[in-house]
C-alpha cells in the first residue's frame, strides 16, 4: 500500500478506524494504511522521522506539539471522548460512592501510562482534580495507581485476552478507561461501567494533524473525518462530535 494514506492513530480509535477506512475507500477509492499505538509514542516516532500522512491523537497536545515544531499543519479537534471506570461487577462501584471506593487502600487501581499514552494523563488529571477538592486524597489515590498499559515497557495483551483482562485475571479491581472502549463490555456481567462524577471529569479531545505539504488524498481523509458521515461513524463507535 505504498500509495495509501499513512495514518498513525491512537489505539483507542481501533474500533472506529476500520469503519472509517471502509467508508472512505468506498466514497473516494483511496486506500489507507493504519498503525495504532499510544499517541505519545507515535508522536515520538514522527519526531524521529517515521513516515506518516495523518496523525490522530487522543489529545490535542501531541498534534499541537508537532505543528509547533513545523512537522504538521495545525491540529484540529475531530472527536471527543470521556473517561469512565471499568470495574469488576462485585466491587459495587457507583458514581455516588466513586470517591470512597477509590480512596479505600484495598482498592487496586489500574491506569494507562502518563506521558506515553493520553489515557494515563487523563486518569492522573482525575486524581489531580480530586486532590484540588480533597487535599491528600488525590495524591494517595495516584500513589496507589498502577500504570499497566499504554507504556513503552508495557507488556502486550496476551493472545486470546480481551479488554478488561487485567480485572478478570485479578490484577486490579478497576481500570480508568475511555468510554468508547469500556462501553463494549456493558453487557458482560463480569463488569460494571461507571461514570466519573462531573467535577472530576477531564475534557477529552482528540486531535489530528496532517504532515506539511500533504497530498490531496490526505486532505480528503482529514475532511472525511470532519464530515457528517465521518462524525456519524465516530459517534457509532462511542465518541462525541467534535463541534
Amino acid at each position: 500500500m505504498s500509495n495509501a494514506v499513512h495514518v498513525l492513530s491512537a489505539g483507542s480509535l481501533r474500533y472506529a478506524f476500520p469503519a472509517i477506512i471502509g467508508a472512505f475507500g468506498q466514497e473516494t477509492g483511496i486506500a489507507v494504511s493504519l498503525m495504532l499505538g499510544p499517541a505519545g509514542l507515535l508522536r515520538e516516532k514522527i519526531e524521529a522521522g517515521a513516515r506518516f500522512d495523518l496523525f490522530a491523537s487522543a489529545n490535542m497536545a501531541h498534534p499541537q506539539r508537532l505543528a509547533a515544531g513545523g512537522l504538521t499543519e495545525d491540529a484540529i479537534c475531530f472527536a471527543r471522548n470521556r473517561l469512565c471506570v471499568l470495574a469488576r461487577a462485585d466491587l459495587g462501584l457507583t458514581s455516588e460512592n466513586f470517591l470512597a471506593v477509590l480512596s479505600d487502600p484495598a482498592t487496586r487501581i489500574g491506569t494507562s501510562t502518563p506521558g506515553d499514552d493520553p489515557g494515563g494523563d487523563y486518569a492522573f488529571e482525575v486524581f489531580d482534580r480530586i486532590e484540588a477538592r480533597y487535599s491528600g486524597r488525590g495524591e494517595a489515590i495516584k500513589s496507589r495507581a498502577r500504570q499497566l498499559v499504554g507504556g513503552r515497557n508495557s507488556p502486550p495483551t496476551p493472545p486470546g485476552k480481551g479488554a478488561g483482562y487485567l480485572i478478570t485475571d485479578g490484577e486490579v479491581d478497576l481500570m480508568m478507561s475511555y468510554y468508547s472502549n469500556a462501553r463494549l463490555l456493558k453487557q458482560d456481567p463480569s463488569f460494571s461501567v461507571v461514570e466519573i462524577p462531573s467535577e472530576f471529569q477531564p475534557v477529552v479531545e482528540y486531535g489530528m494533524a496532517i504532515r506539511k505539504d500533504a497530498d490531496v488524498e490526505t486532505r480528503h481523509l482529514r475532511n472525511f473525518l470532519l464530515s457528517a458521515r465521518g462524525q456519524k461513524i465516530l459517534s457509532e463507535a462511542g465518541f462525541s462530535p467534535a463541534g
